[in-house]
């Protein structure tokens, strides 16, 4: 049986590298985990796989200066990977990964919140068990895929959006699955986002915090032309939904997207 070899107390990095291994290459699936002091020698065994020691293919302290555990074990990993979302989104991933091993995000702010000072904490606080911890940064990278997957997929459908004016400055139009949409939307420069989730058939208005809209004339619009669906306005009158998460038994608007912008712009 094979199995993936790193040091005690592994980084992110070699954690990575181990999940990229596991989760992509069939002959590692059910590889088991071992856990050794950073002194340790490769034996030369092809049944047991190092990960950032051992001075071997998967270890960038034989010299590899730029690359990182993970990005070694990718390298090898990428040309197996097929699917072109999953193969971005993993770009993404290792690059992150590689630049924080590196010591390129020591001056993130909110460091208590990225993943690796997460790594560490959760090391110390649960009986520095280096089995624990690894299957912890399996989970970890699991929501991190998940993210990064989502801004490829953001990418994508930002390139046919539908861009319109308001009276309170730039709208866009999109139709996607992607989630976060609305934040990566005022980042490009919109104020006004009109969103049709096709993941649940959502319609939703949302405008930026910082924006002056106010939704209330469409809200009151819809109720004329679409009384058949659901429409909550909020508090705020920068958000106009149709169908929510938190609020499944709603009746959802069928209107579609070009119909949307035109209420808005009214």
């Amino acid at each position: 049986m094979k199995k993936l070899i790193t040091h005690v107390r592994p980084h992110l990095d070699d954690i990575c590298g181990m999940w990229l291994l596991k989760k992509y290459v069939p002959a590692f699936r059910t590889a088991g985990l071992s856990f050794v002091s950073a002194t340790m020698k490769d034996p030369g065994d092809p049944n047991r796989v190092f990960v950032g020691l051992g001075r071997r293919r998967f270890d960038e302290h034989k010299g590899d200066i730029g690359e990182s555990a993970a990005s070694l074990v990718w390298i090898f990993v990428r040309p197996k990977v097929k699917d072109r979302v999953t193969r971005a989104a993993l770009d993404r991933l290792v690059l992150w990964v590689r630049d924080e091993d590196r010591g390129m995000h020591d001056l993130e702010p909110n460091q208590e919140l990225l993943p690796t000072t997460q790594i560490r904490a959760y090391f110390d606080r649960h009986g520095r068990n280096s089995a624990t911890l690894a299957s912890f940064g399996f989970e970890l990278l699991e929501g991190m895929y998940s993210s990064f997957e989502n801004s490829v997929r953001l990418d994508q459908a930002w390139k046919k959006r539908k861009e319109f004016r308001t009276r309170w400055g730039r709208g866009v139009a999109l139709k996607t699955a992607a989630s976060d949409v609305d934040q990566y939307s005022y980042k490009k420069g919109a104020v006004l986002l009109v969103l049709h989730d096709t993941r649940a058939g959502f319609r939703h208005y949302r405008a930026s915090a910082k924006s002056r809209v106010n939704l209330t004339s469409t809200y009151r619009l819809l109720r004329e032309i679409d009384p058949r669906a659901d429409w909550y306005l909020h508090h705020s009158k920068k958000l106009l939904l149709s169908g929510s998460d938190v609020a499944p038994d709603t009746s959802i608007s069928k209107l579609p997207l070009r119909r949307l912008i035109d209420l808005v712009r009214a």
